[in-house]
């Protein structure tokens, strides 16, 4: 069963051509075929084929047609998708299947690049149009019309290979109703998980796929290119919260994309390195990747303490942040603690206006690189935030604590000097 969609391309149009032909990702027509032709994606570009267009750089191909037109249209090219079911396709022929689709959908007159990504259990094509078309200019809209014969010519190609297809899709979540609007999401989320090491190519990769990102932390929301309701993430389950999310990409095991994408299992060989049943030189070498990280490495067992335990840790922990906080800033008495904390406050302030504008800014930009761009100064922002809130709690903290410490001081104090009185 193949789901499909299509969008518009505004800017980046060599970026989507060399991430399907490139080592390395960069994110429009340049930056579109940048990330559909990345060679880690598609077995060193054994999986590209470029229709009516220059196999070795079909980007100038597309603008050569762009410019013989005269063709300065915003829609510079649409971007698409055919996704399979896991393990219902091998690599081959989803490919051949793409070839097959884009060559009967726009083969006669528009320039097309098509790739098969095999970095995630499910395969899936990337379709580039030029949205000119190299015979005599016209554009390629994709109406309605259009999207709906690219799911009917994806279907008859599909049952002809033998594979299944969605019957009868409800109106409202259209072409992907059968298997819900959430779990597709979910599963859309946990594959850029997988294709990213940094939030930043996290946020490209779904962009890529058309999915709209809008908000931030707690309000953070994806919206699927075909569907007009947006979905916060956090409602997605305790998994894809965004902190839950920055967390996953950070510790993420990255055998999917050394070992899966060459189409061998290495599960086996890890059990038998656990059991001590591999040679010599197999341990050897299994036992150097673990060292470099690129296999992973077995959480530490963490033993759990009671309720009271942790609370008491957690005080402690807070004592010692006061006092590193104290020697650190050379902190005399508590008017220079109170001036370090209203010069804080004033930090925060411009902070959160900075921050405000930059949200501003991300809801009236509309190009992705841009608005990865403002996200990622938002985060780095909000770190900075962080740490100044930080600082105000720390400060709050202190002065607090140093009333009691003063009251426990003296309390001792008192206890001293009347066992001394008894003493004599």
């Amino acid at each position: 069963m193949a789901t499909t969609s299509l969008w518009a391309v505004r800017s980046g149009l060599k970026y989507l051509v060399d991430y399907v032909s490139n080592e390395e990702k960069t994110v429009g027509i340049d930056k579109t075929l940048d990330y559909i032709s990345n060679e880690n994606k598609t077995m060193n570009k054994q999986y590209v084929t470029c229709i009516n267009c220059n196999f070795a750089n079909p980007y100038e191909s597309m603008v050569n047609t762009k410019k013989q037109f005269n063709d300065k249209k915003e829609i510079l090219a649409f971007h698409g998708y055919q996704s399979f079911d896991a393990g219902e396709v091998d690599a081959q022929k989803a490919h051949d299947i793409g070839v097959e689709l884009a060559n009967r959908l726009w083969g006669d007159r528009f320039e097309a690049v098509v790739t098969t990504h095999l970095n995630t259990e499910h395969y899936h094509n990337h379709f580039l149009i030029n949205a000119t078309s190299f015979i005599d200019g016209k554009r390629f809209c994709n109406t309605n019309k259009d999207i709906q014969r690219m799911r009917d010519v994806s279907d008859k190609i599909c049952l002809k290979n033998g594979l299944s297809v969605i019957k009868n899709p409800d109106k409202e979540h259209n072409y992907f109703s059968k298997k819900g609007l959430r779990e597709m999401m979910k599963r859309v989320i946990d594959e850029a998980i997988m294709t990213g090491r940094t939030y930043k190519e996290f946020e490209l990769e779904l962009l890529s796929q058309g999915y709209i990102l809008n908000g931030f932390e707690d309000s953070l929301s994806i919206q699927h290119p075909d569907s007009k309701i947006p979905i916060r993430v956090k409602k997605l389950g305790n998994n894809y919260t965004y902190d839950r999310i920055r967390e996953r990409i950070l510790n993420h095991d990255f055998l999917p994309t050394t070992y899966e994408r060459k189409s061998i299992d290495m599960k086996p060989y890890l059990h038998r390195f656990k059991t001590k049943k591999l040679t010599p030189l197999q341990k050897l070498f299994i036992s150097y990747q673990y060292a470099l990280g690129i296999l992973p490495k077995n959480n530490t067992y963490r033993k759990k303490y009671p309720k009271e335990t942790m609370e008491a840790l957690a005080k402690l922990d807070a004592l010692t942040d006061q006092t590193t906080f104290i020697c650190k800033n050379e902190i005399h008495d508590l008017n220079e603690l109170r001036d370090i904390r209203i010069k804080t406050l004033k930090e925060l302030k411009s902070f959160f206006k900075e921050r405000q504008h930059l949200y501003y800014e991300l809801n009236k930009t509309k190009d992705p690189k841009a608005v990865a761009d403002l996200r990622e100064k938002i985060q780095s922002l909000n770190q900075e935030i962080k740490q100044k809130r930080k600082i105000v709690k720390l400060s709050d903290g202190i002065a607090d604590r140093s009333t009691r410490i003063e009251d426990f001081f003296n309390k001792e104090y008192e206890q001293t000097k009347r066992k001394g009185e008894k003493v004599q």
